[in-house]
């Protein structure tokens, strides 16, 4: 009973949080913005540039990022509006979205046990691996950056719920111990009563992010439940469980979330496919090695 109590107990905290944006992760608005804009192709990038460019941190942001190996410009990147001439909208997107996402996710998760390089590490790898399926099944049409975002985003519900982990740790921490291999979304479900992938599309909601993105991370465990995208999601659950198994970002959840066959038959992937996929991991750490030391 007691258990039942303190779930309830910390469900209601959470629910005030989420009840109240100004407590919680802030997102820039230019990110929502920006996820929509993509999406038309009248948009007057020369105006879209200018409105960026009044924010210095997230212009700074771009030109920095626009010009590091991990996007290869083929000149130098002076402005905003050269970063999209040159590199595209989505692109410059992405840039935007890891700039602003930095500061939220490279945190030290005391209670998952991670701390903030490893913590940004995964998301990257993630959202990597994910851009990577895409890429490997155009057939599928999920947009790369899409699949970037998606991935790099997956793990946000963490930062608001290990602020509520304290109360029931030692708790957790006994049933991992007594029944090993247990989910460890199962036992966030059951003792705060969300686990961080609902959590964390809850935020994508609340943050105005397009029903695709905010499906991608509520069923990141649970790919066979999307409806909007299940081909996104999939990928995000793929990528998500690879970089798991190369032990990028391994938490005190793990590898106890099993791979789900349903994503790996929409993505049509099998043990050559997933085979190549983890051997790349070290390539992409690699190429990631600018954004990693944001």
């Amino acid at each position: 009973m007691e258990a039942a109590e303190t779930q309830a107990e910390i469900k209601a905290s959470i629910d005030a949080l989420l009840g109240d944006t100004a407590l919680l992760p802030p997102m820039p608005a230019m990110v929502a913005r920006l996820n929509a804009l993509v999406q038309d192709p009248e948009v007057d990038m020369k105006a879209l540039a200018e409105e960026i460019s009044m924010d210095p941190a997230i212009t700074a942001a771009i030109i920095r990022l626009s010009n590091s190996a991990f996007y290869r410009p083929s000149r130098a990147i002076r402005s905003v509006h050269e970063a999209i001439v040159t590199l595209g909208l989505r692109v410059v997107k992405n840039i935007v979205v890891v700039a602003a996402s930095r500061g939220i996710l490279k945190v030290d998760l005391g209670d998952y046990k991670i701390d903030a390089p490893e913590m940004w590490d995964h998301c990257l790898a993630v959202a990597e691996i994910a851009a990577s399926i895409a890429r490997l099944r155009k057939q599928l049409k999920v947009p790369e950056d899409v699949a970037f975002t998606a991935g790099l985003l997956h793990d946000i519900g963490k930062v608001v719920l290990v602020q509520h982990f304290q109360r029931v740790f030692l708790k957790i921490i006994a049933e991992i111990e007594a029944k090993p291999g247990t989910s460890f979304t199962a036992l966030e479900r059951k003792y705060t009563g969300y686990s961080h992938d609902v959590l964390g599309g809850t935020l994508l909601e609340l943050w105005q992010f397009p029903d695709e993105l905010v499906e991608a991370v509520r069923f990141s465990y649970h790919p066979d439940k999307a409806t909007v995208n299940p081909a996104l999601c999939s990928m995000v659950h793929v990528a998500n469980g690879i970089a798991l198994a190369g032990g990028v970002g391994v938490d005190i959840g793990g590898l106890n979330e099993q791979l789900s066959p349903a994503a790996l038959k929409i993505l049509e992937l099998g043990d050559r496919e997933m085979e190549a996929l983890y051997g790349h991991l070290p390539e992409i750490l690699e190429k990631l090695a600018d954004l990693r030391s944001l």
